[in-house]
């Protein structure tokens, strides 16, 4: 038998609904034992199948339960932690939205950012802790366990929040000059009525006779306080030499409609901005 005292007893009748659930479930796949709570502190955990050995079978049980536990009921309170504390973000909004990016990267879901996904597999950091401290006939004590033996993990938020801080630097940053943009072509004067920009795995200008641009010519339109790529070689920019050369509407031939460079464009002109099928484009 496991006894897991704790401190919190929120904790203790959450985690008591949670082994009764999953053990009721998995009893018709062999898995014999019950679990009784003892006041509001302590969860009395028996293991009753004698033939099959308790670290193939209940250990590993009990341990992802405690790992899907912790990390539904500790992780966005010490994400925020972290994010306050530690990077000093106490704007209540901002909090927010860097701890949504946290959370899509722990779960993987940054598609942008696929090398990261290995790294924070935090059910992996957090299931091993356990795993090594789960025995027969203990008294396992949880808040002083998630206090002392979770570091890894700890660290591992950290790392994560940084990551998350900085890609929500990025993202305002993205957001303010998308914005600054628009409000330069809305109070300029248009100084073409057209532009056309083809888009079939690289993109490329052409005027409103369907000439191609050179890259002379856009070197010359180009101008350095209008830079949104910053980096980027000339012949590969395309925003900046879109806005610096100002064209009342834009027309983009694309089969990509959710390229990120044709949403950003659609972003800065709305409505200037008209998008055709790839084949529609023909030239003169």
């Amino acid at each position: 038998m496991i006894s897991i005292h704790f401190e919190e007893k929120s904790d203790c009748q959450q985690l008591f609904q949670q082994l009764s659930s999953y053990m009721k479930r998995y009893a018709k796949f062999g898995l014999k034992g019950h679990v009784q709570a003892e006041g509001s502190e302590m969860i009395l955990v028996n293991y009753e199948n004698e033939h099959v050995n308790f670290y193939d079978s209940f250990q590993p049980f009990l341990a992802s339960v405690l790992t899907e536990y912790v990390i539904a009921t500790k992780e966005e309170e010490w994400l925020l932690d972290i994010i306050e504390t530690m990077f000093y973000f106490t704007d209540e909004e901002e909090q927010q939205q860097i701890l949504t990016i946290a959370r899509a990267i722990l779960e993987g879901d940054r598609k942008d950012l696929p090398s990261l996904s290995p790294f924070f597999n935090r059910r992996a950091f957090v299931y091993e802790a356990f795993s090594k401290h789960i025995e027969e006939e203990m008294t396992f004590y949880y808040e002083p366990f998630i206090t002392f033996r979770l570091r890894e993990y700890g660290e591992m938020l950290i790392d994560c929040v940084e990551i998350a801080i900085d890609e929500y630097m990025m993202e305002q940053e993205y957001q303010n000059m998308v914005e600054d943009f628009r409000q330069y072509i809305r109070l300029k004067k248009p100084k073409r009525d057209k532009l056309i920009l083809v888009h079939d795995g690289t993109f490329t200008f052409y005027d409103e006779h369907a000439c191609k641009i050179s890259k002379e010519e856009i070197l010359f339109h180009l101008q350095e306080d209008l830079v949104f790529e910053q980096g980027v070689a000339i012949e590969e920019m395309v925003i900046s030499p879109l806005v610096c050369m100002l064209p009342e509407t834009v027309k983009v031939f694309s089969n990509n409609n959710e390229h990120g460079v044709i949403l950003t464009i659609q972003t800065i002109f709305q409505e200037r901005m008209e998008l055709y099928p790839l084949e529609k484009f023909k030239l003169n």
